[in-house]
């Protein structure tokens, strides 16, 4: 998935914190059924994962115990159906997802679950294909005590949505993206760009993300660039995060140049000493976009997060029925101010000599002032 992903929390601490003011009960109590969902279907993937686990504080045993043990942390496959299905959004039909939940554990699949207190391998998870702009229905059916649980996410779908900068990029005649430029003084500045959208958007909540294009390569003691050690790669910023338009049609982000130097300098390596140097090349920008529920997770888990918003998970937002965590949907819309411009946008000159000669990132090793593509 493209949003930032969402972890879960150990329910059986949210049970304690709740009744810990209590002296009449039970920090450690019964059993219980309680389903922890954690999903993200994005539009643009052709693979999805969906975490699908359990929380409760078993009898006579210590919560961080539990955590350590994955049949304590997941439903026996062997008694629980996971399914997924999506709403036509045209007859209001509930429809079988085209392909079945696979149970896969992320650890074979190269995802690796951070680690803490939670046992993190085995990590399950239910794996699918396919893709969708409808909404969509998870169902839980417990069959071995009878419970049936449910989530929803309404769609995120952004193929009628375009994103404009401003100033406006184009290629021919060129308007490169400037993060330097000179003031009314002919003094060298730092210049900001301005992300939009048409329309009312696509999404409740947006990341917006550029990918800066570089080439690294080896040199040796004369300078010279090695042969058959350059190496194409790239970075990818998050300029604006969790942004929530007060209005849905005022989608206006301005970008800071000073910002995009500071990520560069925060994020590259210091080559400084080294053999290896660089070349800057092109910039996309994107914007991810996540559904109400999603939204709605963020604020809840932003609201718990200060002083003055309680202790955190003690009453976290859901939509997981009678569970925790989020099941959402999103989608990804490209930049192409004109349908005769690519995604891949070339920066100033000046952008680029100050790449290679500033302060703040010289010591990235990018040799040349001019672009490499």
């Amino acid at each position: 998935m493209k949003l930032k992903f969402v972890f879960a929390f150990f329910v059986g601490v949210v049970l304690c914190t709740q009744y810990s003011c209590s002296n009449e009960v039970e920090v450690i109590g019964v059993w219980k059924d309680i389903p922890v969902v954690y999903g993200v279907v994005n539009r643009q993937d052709s693979v999805h994962y969906i975490r699908v686990e359990r929380a409760y504080l078993p009898p006579n045993q210590s919560a961080l115990e539990v955590a350590q043990i994955a049949d304590s942390l997941y439903f026996d496959p062997n008694e629980v159906d996971i399914e997924l299905y999506y709403i036509n959004n045209t007859t209001g039909d509930t429809l079988p997802w085209i392909r079945p939940l696979v149970r896969v554990n992320l650890a074979d699949e190269g995802i690796s679950r951070e680690d803490g207190i939670f046992q993190n391998n085995p990590s399950y998870a239910y794996k699918t294909t396919g893709t969708t702009g409808h909404n969509l229905l998870l169902k839980i059916d417990n069959k071995k005590t009878g419970n049936v649980f449910y989530a929803s996410s309404e769609s995120v779908r952004g193929e009628s949505t375009r994103i404009f900068t401003t100033p406006a990029y184009s290629l021919v005649p060129l308007k490169p993206i400037a993060w330097r430029g000179f003031n009314n003084q002919n003094e060298e500045v730092f210049n900001s760009l301005t992300v939009e959208m048409t329309g009312n958007g696509f999404a409740s909540i947006y990341d917006y993300k550029f990918r800066f294009h570089y080439k690294e390569y080896e040199v040796d003691n004369q300078g010279a660039q090695v042969p058959g050690t350059l190496v194409s790669k790239s970075v990818e910023w998050v300029a604006a995060s969790d942004f929530i338009p007060v209005v849905s049609n005022q989608t206006k982000q301005v970008i800071n140049g000073e910002a995009f130097y500071q990520f560069l300098e925060r994020t590259l390596s210091d080559v400084t000493g080294t053999s290896i140097r660089r070349c800057a090349g092109y910039l996309e920008v994107y914007i991810d976009g996540g559904s109400a529920s999603l939204r709605d997770y963020i604020l809840a888990r932003k609201a718990n997060e200060g002083y003055t918003g309680g202790l955190y998970p003690s009453e976290p937002y859901s939509n997981i029925q009678d569970g925790y965590g989020v099941f959402a949907t999103s989608d990804r819309v490209e930049r192409v101010d004109r349908p005769s411009d690519p995604k891949l946008m070339r920066m100033s000159n000046l952008s680029y000599e100050y790449l290679s000669n500033s302060d703040l990132t010289r010591k990235l090793g990018f040799e040349s002032s001019s672009p490499c593509f």
